[in-house]
């Protein structure tokens, strides 16, 4: 391990190099793993990098960092191997410069005091505007560190959320935009004042729920196929393993932000962000049978997108919210890395 300052940032890094981790052997790859700061003192926030040990041409298009959703952390899902390779691993054989981010509150990053408390004793913490600061920096960073301009960032659900948020206002530094099972508006009732107010500062979550909920809507001879046990399991021990500190062995804790602004925005008839005013290429892509974030939550939002110079929405047949571990995993990455790769049209 190496201690290193990024490049006029003033900032204390730690990298890990790996060489080779969890990747096919004919693909020689390197691991790094870094903490840099929030601007919260002591929460200093995770990054995880794959990239392949020759990376001699580092293009925007190429350069890529994933972002979670609401409940679990970037680093169990997308470098969580299946079948000995993860889409992390994936991206970094085709040739990518990737990277996920675990926003503060969550998995390796560090927590805010107040979820170390009672949740009831404290409003809720990091929300999407807390959460766009953290992609704020782990963005600058990656770009500092590369010396490039742009980067292409790939949301998940609540990080898709994300995505466009910090899109809205730094569309210069942004290639591509990719939002994978992304929120937008429910056809709920509006929470009252009073629904707003009882939002606790955080939440104890037990993975354990996590596949019956992503199998909800699929067909109950085809559950074990879509998403195996042995996969879900080893997804399962990752994540209880990212909460050093869980509540209760085998949860793990997550801030209530995001929970308060679903119930402010997607809940209550407000977007949280503005797909309008995107002037990059973007792709929706979702799963067919996700009951958290349907196709037609998905395709109304894609509809939204009007300014953008190249736009694309793909369904993944027999795949739910959590496709990208599933096993039609693989056509999840190649419809991204074709809209990453493809050239933008000429109008």
């Amino acid at each position: 391990m190496k201690a290193m300052m990024a490049r006029g940032w003033g900032l204390v890094v730690a990298a890990v190099m790996l060489m080779g981790a969890s990747l096919p052997a004919s693909a020689e790859a390197v691991t790094e793993e870094f903490k840099i700061a929030s601007k919260w003192p002591g929460q200093n926030l995770y990054l995880r990098n794959k990239h392949p040990a020759a990376l001699y041409d580092v293009k925007p298009e190429k350069t890529v960092l994933f972002l979670h959703g609401a409940t679990y952390p970037a680093h169990s899902s997308f470098d969580m191997p299946v079948d000995g390779q993860s889409w992390m691993d994936w991206m970094a054989a085709r040739g990518y410069d990737v990277y996920s981010l675990d926003i503060r509150g969550y998995g390796k990053s560090g927590h805010p005091p107040e979820m170390s408390q009672t949740p009831e004793a404290n409003p809720p913490v990091v929300d999407t505007s807390d959460a766009v600061d953290d992609v704020t920096r782990a963005v600058d960073f990656i770009l500092s560190r590369r010396n490039s301009q742009r980067i292409v960032l790939v949301g998940w659900s609540w990080g898709a959320t994300l995505a466009g948020s910090f899109a809205n206002t730094s569309q210069d530094k942004v290639e591509r935009l990719v939002l994978y099972a992304p929120q937008w508006l429910r056809d709920v009732t509006p929470p009252s004042d009073a629904d707003l107010a009882r939002v606790p500062a955080w939440r104890q979550v037990d993975p354990r729920d996590a596949r019956e909920i992503w199998l909800k809507a699929v067909p109950e001879a085809k559950r074990d196929a879509t998403l195996s046990k042995a996969v879900f399991a080893d997804w399962l021990k990752a994540t209880i393993a990212s909460d050093a500190e869980p509540a209760v062995p085998n949860t793990v804790r997550a801030p209530n932000g995001v929970v308060l602004d679903t119930m402010r925005y997607w809940a209550s008839g407000k977007p949280r962000w503005n797909p309008e005013r995107l002037s990059v290429p973007a792709l929706v892509i979702q799963g067919e049978w996700d009951a958290e974030a349907p196709p037609s939550m998905g395709m109304r939002l894609f509809n939204k997108i009007t300014s953008s110079p190249y736009k694309r929405y793909v369904m993944v047949g027999e795949a739910t919210h959590a496709a990208l571990m599933e096993k039609n995993r693989k056509q999840l990455y190649q419809a991204v890395a074709e809209f990453l790769e493809s050239p933008v049209p000429q109008r």
